[in-house]
């Protein structure tokens, strides 16, 4: 009787403690932290504006948000999938054009991707490293890629949650033995169906998925090769989330298009680059663009095949790509796999420049010290340690008897498929980011290994698989830390040719020091500027002489102070000669010196400082409204070369030789200075106004409204029947006050060929809000 506990004293199992929910929750921590870190850094990343794709991304989804299907396409350099622009659209349809939405989504899909990574290390890493699960949830949590992607409008962030659920779905249909009982067998059935869902969705979301899709088939076969089922099952789910799509958009786009056309163009990118030994995009993107039966631009001076000229449609187009890429392959294949073979390489190696990474203009100091360091350690140092360690994991689960071989051969088979498809076309740092959660999942089942079971770490790496796996994982070491860099033989202060972690500049350790020690400047730079916004040419003064300012303002500081004292010959003899500036393209020297020369009347000369092509493709507007304190006036001619420090929130000048006018447009929230221009009675601000440009079927539903110190006094329509004039009332105010007119009003998105048509290293990928095309804007009394 004593080992018989009684009925009535036997915990009930309704009351008992779900043994998988208690498993998750030392997650939670990690989750909080994680979720806690990537809100931390909302609005705080030094962004300098779009970079990469995302540009692209936005300006589809505002045309599908506006009712414009996917039509924006039609006139870019490819086609995309569509379900990350439907994912834009849907939050820019329910929320507006703010991005906290989009962001707030974002960072809930990386915060399961989270939770996923620790459920999937649950089935790749042996039951006895129970810690390892944590550990890679812990890595993806902090690794600051995974946390800064969320407030950028690209898709890796949707598209590896959507991995990683197809991944786990699939590891579920395998779980259960070939002949499970009918309820197991339903549940595997289920897992496989859901598989197919979701790596179908991923293959909306990334074209190149498509080709995995037979190899994930294959494993299938192969872990299973009695139940070919599951298989089909996963391939025909999979077909059919795809296959309304290739129907829909092969009819929009003239023919046979699977998901999207921008494997095409990268085709043709990575056959040019090879065949030319340079990598560049400018060839394939005039060869598109040639076939444009509306654009101007010339084909490529030489090309493997004779140039198709202009196509109807991008499926059209998309034959071409494919066709001048295969020829240009098959006329230097050994050239096609030497790139490769670099290409290869260089998806591992560290690229600190990369565009993703938001560090450009390391050396001038714009980078805040916690970013410098979050990027060092969160990012270089954690990849770099994540390469070596997640080789060696492999080899430690791929050894294990205790653990399934079919979870850790699918991991296998997701980054085979992945390092060899990248160097076909071209590596950047974004394709490395679907190899990283797996990594990060090895890498955890070696440290649980070494912290845990330190007598189980050698023994498999002493067999000859586990020999093989630690060459790879030091050439690996090799190629992403490069600390053979240090040995390199180069003359005394030139730069390394090899990227590293550790070396001689261009490592990310040197850079890191670079943009360490510049961040002084950029801060005494903002003091600089704040001085001579509010007035106090003392304290401007003082900085100039003692501080340690930036180049720029050292060598502009001294005029730009003289300017606001109205000094403005005296400002012109201190500025650098035009023949001694930094370079041949110095934008900030030449808008000081046309300001100066448009202060003392040389209109002329201030036109030609204005109007150089590179001041004129970089518009400097938000620069010049920071900086400069031009002379007084009553009127802007906007587009005129001469409206530069008057002008915010307006894009590049544009001209219209039939009727003589200049005109640029200007976006929600645009300003307007006439310096001095304050009286103590009323007057009459004019706008003229050209409202051609407002397509037909996006007519704003309100007008542009005007105000004067954030309080409104008047309005006019932003698209009115060709050019007009019309007349706001400011009200009195301080004499000799400087007038600001701030706007705002609706916006649309241009098509691609606006898209395309952008200049300049600031302008190139940005999206253009237009709200009203103006020509003049002028005070006068009422």
């Amino acid at each position: 009787m004593s080992g018989i506990i009684p009925t009535s004293m036997k915990p009930s199992s309704a009351h008992r403690p779900d043994r998988r929910l208690v498993a998750h929750l030392p997650l939670l921590p990690i989750l909080a932290t994680a979720a806690i870190f990537r809100i931390a850094l909302w609005g705080a990343l030094p962004r300098q504006g779009l970079i990469s794709d995302e540009g692209e991304y936005l300006s589809a989804a505002w045309w599908l948000a506006h009712g414009r299907g996917f039509d924006w396409h039609q006139g870019y350099l490819w086609t995309r999938a569509p379900l990350y622009p439907i994912f834009l659209a849907a939050h820019l349809r329910l929320f507006g054009d703010q991005a906290t939405a989009i962001f707030a989504t974002q960072t809930v899909l990386s915060l399961i991707s989270v939770v996923l990574i620790a459920a999937l290390a649950r089935r790749i890493a042996p039951p006895e490293l129970k810690s390892a699960p944590l550990i890679a949830a812990v890595l993806a949590s902090i690794y600051l890629p995974f946390v800064i992607y969320p407030q950028m409008f690209l898709s890796e962030t949707l598209y590896i949650c959507l991995v990683l659920g197809g991944m786990l779905a699939l590891l579920h249909s395998q779980a259960q033995p070939a002949h499970a009982l009918p309820d197991r067998s339903a549940h595997s059935l289920v897992g496989s169906i859901a598989a197919g869902i979701l790596f179908g969705l991923a293959t909306l979301t990334r074209s190149q998925t498509l080709l995995a899709l037979p190899v994930i088939a294959g494993w299938a076969v192969m872990t299973r090769r009695r139940d070919l089922r599951r298989a089909l099952l996963f391939l025909a789910t999979a077909t059919i989330v795809i296959a309304p799509w290739t129907a829909y958009n092969s009819r929009i786009y003239g023919g046979f298009i699977p998901v999207d056309t921008s494997g095409a163009f990268n085709l043709l990118i990575g056959a040019w680059s090879a065949h030319d030994g340079e990598r560049r995009d400018a060839p394939t993107r005039d060869f598109v663009l040639a076939m444009f039966p509306d654009r101007r631009t010339a084909p490529p001076a030489e090309t493997c095949l004779p140039h198709p000229g202009p196509q109807p449609n991008q499926a059209a187009r998309q034959s071409a790509m494919v066709r001048e890429g295969l020829c240009l392959i098959a006329d230097r294949p050994q050239a096609f796999v030497q790139k490769s073979l670099i290409e290869l390489v260089d998806l591992f190696r560290i690229n600190y420049t990369g565009a993703e990474r938001l560090t450009d203009g390391f050396s001038t100091g714009r980078l805040p010290v916690w970013y410098v360091l979050m990027t060092f350690l969160l990012d270089d140092t954690l990849y770099v340690l994540a390469l070596p360690l997640g080789i060696i994991g492999w080899a430690l689960a791929r050894r294990s008897v205790s653990v399934s071989s079919a979870p850790v051969l699918l991991m296998g088979v997701w980054l085979i498929f992945n390092v060899l498809l990248a160097p076909l076309l071209f590596a950047i740092n974004r394709f490395r980011m679907p190899l990283l959660p797996f990594m990060f999942i090895l890498a955890a089942v070696t440290i649980n290994t070494l912290i845990r079971h330190r007598d189980r770490f050698f023994a498999p790496l002493r067999t000859r698989y586990g020999i093989a796996c630690a060459t790879l994982a030091a050439a690996l070491t090799l190629i992403a830390a490069s600390p053979h860099a240090c040995l390199e033989p180069r003359p005394p202060g030139s730069d390394s040719q090899w990227a590293s972690y550790l070396g001689p500049y261009p490592s990310s350790l040197a850079i890191t020091r670079i943009a360490l020690a510049a961040r002084p400047f950029a801060l005494e730079d903002a003091r600089f500027l704040a001085a001579l916004q509010s007035g106090d040419l003392v304290t401007a003064e003082a900085i100039l002489q003692r501080g340690t300012p930036g180049r720029d303002t050292a060598r502009l500081g001294a005029a730009l102070i003289a300017a606001h004292q109205g000094r403005y010959r005296e400002a012109l003899a201190r500025l650098p000669p035009p023949n001694a500036l930094i370079d041949a393209q110095d934008v900030k020297g030449s808008v000081v010196r046309g300001d100066l020369l448009r202060s003392i009347g040389d209109e002329a000369g201030a036109r030609a400082a204005f109007t150089p092509r590179h001041v004129d493709a970089a518009n400097p507007v938000e620069w010049a409204w920071d900086w400069l304190h031009p002379a007084p006036t009553h009127v802007i001619d906007l587009g005129g070369n001469l409206d530069l420090g008057y002008i915010r929130g307006c894009y590049l000048g544009e001209g219209d030789a039939a009727e003589r006018r200049t005109y640029r447009w200007c976006t929600d929230g645009a300003l307007l200075r006439f310096p001095g221009a304050g009286r103590a009675y009323s007057q009459r601000l004019t706008f003229i106004v050209d409202g051609r440009g407002w397509p037909a079927d996006l007519r704003p539903d309100s007008p542009v409204r005007v105000l004067i110190g954030g309080n409104q006094v008047g309005t006019f329509p932003a698209n009115p029947d060709g050019v007009r004039a019309f007349e706001v009332t400011l009200p009195p105010m301080t004499e000799g006050a400087d007038v600001v007119v701030e706007l705002h009003g609706p916006v649309f998105v241009p098509d691609a060929a606006r898209y395309l048509s952008q200049q300049g290293e600031a302008a190139v990928g940005q999206v253009h809000r237009l709200m009203v095309r103006l020509d003049r804007v002028e005070i006068g009394k009422n």
